[in-house]
């Protein structure tokens, strides 16, 4: 215990000039003026509610209304923004999650009112520390209190700037919600990403693909290089639609998708694309598709079409054998579907998903 208070009295030299010391003052005296404002109202209206010859019990209800109400302020959820900037302006305390808001539900109203009070209250102490001053002049105990009072003042506003994040800030629970919002966040844009790569990567291997045989037969096959042209507009401006998409999803997150991810129902016109660019496609489609979970029709339209991709640059580059057809299977067992790309020996993708 003596060791203690050796600490602090070796440390309060530094405390009493430390600049932010005299700013934590600041905002422990705006308490204290609070405190006093309050006090002298209440005081007043008492005093003429008591006069008038009002009941006993009357007056104490007057009292608690009087007292209660406007520290019950601590409630309105502007409270905590503007005691948020207070903090960070007067204590010099930081917040690691950026400044608090308005309170947005009751947990946080209830953390504001705390830290409320709790200002008020230690303004209050100051209050009644200087009047016990005054009680005090003229004895030998004056200088001792008003040097205890400074101490005491500059260690209150040290303790609410560690304790303001605390109150005003995040909760355990909000943080995590955060956490887990920006975790959501992040899985999105990978998933945009992803669907941008795959969109505008296939739709560049069918222009090549078509843009090379347009350029070697448009004199031999005039009405093939118009197909292939055809194509290369259709593709190209269905891979414009979906990048302005993607990019407007990334822009703004708020936003909602014009139209939901393609699956396995738009399956023919991602198949009938590829023929176009002039590669044979084999197709094995089970039934009926159009039960499947969203995610897994979704995902498997994405690995089909990452398949005929690759097949497209396979067939592009040489490497393979021009009468082999790229094989797209697709198969769904009793709880379970599956999806698979070949193209020769590649393989261009494949998914398996519980349905």
């Amino acid at each position: 215990m003596a060791g203690r208070t050796v600490n602090v009295l070796r440390s309060a030299p530094a405390l009493l000039l430390a600049p932010e010391s005299w700013l934590r003052t600041v905002f422990v005296l705006t308490g204290a003026a609070l405190a006093l404002a309050l006090g002298i109202a209440d005081f007043t209206i008492l005093s003429l509610v008591a006069t008038a010859g009002t009941p006993a019990w009357a007056t104490a209800l007057a009292g608690v209304v009087l007292v209660g109400g406007p520290l019950l302020v601590g409630l309105v959820p502007a409270v905590r923004q503007v005691e948020g900037v207070a903090v960070q302006s007067l204590l010099v305390a930081e917040f690691p999650d950026g400044p608090p808001g308005a309170a947005a539900g009751w947990p946080q109203r209830r953390r504001t009112l705390g830290w409320f009070l709790l200002h008020v209250f230690t303004g209050a102490l100051v209050v009644a520390a200087v009047l016990g001053l005054i009680a005090l002049a003229g004895s030998w105990w004056t200088v001792p209190a008003a040097l205890a009072t400074v101490l005491g003042t500059l260690l209150a506003g040290r303790f609410l700037a560690w304790l303001g994040p605390a109150l005003l800030g995040p909760s355990y629970a909000e943080r995590l919600q955060r956490l887990e919002a920006d975790a959501a966040r992040a899985t999105e844009r990978n998933r945009i990403a992803r669907e941008i790569h795959d969109s505008v990567g296939h739709a560049l291997s069918v222009v090549t693909i078509q843009a090379s045989a347009a350029r070697k037969l448009i004199e031999r096959n005039p009405g093939f290089a118009a197909d292939a042209l055809a194509t290369i507009e259709t593709a190209s401006r269905r891979a414009a639609s979906e990048l302005d998409e993607m990019l407007g999803l990334l822009r703004d997150e708020t936003r909602r998708p014009a139209a939901p991810a393609p699956g396995l129902d738009s399956l023919n016109g991602l198949l009938t694309i590829a023929r176009s660019a002039g590669l044979t496609v084999d197709a094995t489609v089970p039934g009926d598709l159009s039960r499947l979970p969203p995610p897994v029709s979704q995902e498997a339209y994405r690995i089909v079409q990452e398949g005929l991709t690759n097949a497209l640059k396979y067939s592009a580059d040489g490497k393979g054998p021009e009468d082999e057809a790229c094989r797209c299977e697709l198969g769904r067992g009793r709880n379970s579907f599956g999806a698979q790309i070949t193209a020769g020996r590649c393989t261009g993708g494949q998914v398996s998903a519980e349905a």
